[in-house]
């Protein structure tokens, strides 16, 4: 008898643990799961956080790569433009070809003997001037023409051979600058654009 009243003693703690109903690890367990649930909500946000920050790092390099200066040619500055307006009222530029026109100036022979050796050089100058300033030019330079002849016969005298013959200079540039100076101090300043000389073949003129 005394046995079974000890056991009846013993029962009541497990059947007081069951009727709690909770274990005890179940604390423990419900703030991991929290902070699982808090982890997995935070992620998109700083996904979206760090896109962000890497498209403004782009953007801001394709800003400075694409933003550098850029040079002005010579050609923009002083090719003359023709506008014309359009129906919507926008304005397109183009080159106006008729800006200038080409007067000839002569085409006669000339000597020189800086070489040792006598040379004719059959030379053709054409001058281009604005198309304002032509009649002006024309009667000018009919009014000295022998003046003008006379100039430009001491420049071929004078000048290096090799730079008349296109050895040193192709394009004639010394002879077509030292033109254009005595030129202008006939005609005007500035009412010559440019010299050309389309022809400047020497001839060996001793036989």
């Amino acid at each position: 008898m005394a046995e079974k009243v000890e056991k009846k003693s013993e029962a009541p703690p497990a059947a007081d643990k069951k009727a709690s109903g909770k274990p005890e690890a179940a604390p423990a367990a419900a703030p991991a799961a929290a902070s699982k649930v808090a982890f997995l909500t935070k992620t998109p946000v700083l996904i979206g956080g760090v896109m962000v920050v890497e498209a403004i790092v782009l953007f801001a390099g394709f800003k400075f790569l694409a933003g550098g200066p850029k040079n002005a040619n010579a050609a923009d500055l002083t090719t003359p433009v023709k506008r014309a307006e359009g129906a919507e009222g926008d304005k397109s530029a183009s080159v106006d070809p008729s800006g200038s026109i080409e007067l000839p100036l002569l085409e006669s022979r000339f000597p020189n003997k800086r070489s040792g050796k006598t040379f004719l050089y059959d030379v053709k100058i054409v001058l281009s001037v604005k198309k304002e300033s032509a009649d002006k030019v024309k009667s000018t330079i009919g009014e000295h023409d022998a003046l003008i002849q006379d100039r430009v016969r001491t420049i071929i005298a004078e000048s290096d051979p090799d730079k008349l013959g296109g050895g040193a200079e192709p394009g004639l540039e010394t002879l077509r600058r030292q033109v254009k100076y005595q030129l202008d101090e006939i005609v005007g300043d500035g009412l010559i654009d440019d010299v050309l000389i389309p022809q400047c073949i020497p001839f060996p003129a001793d036989y």
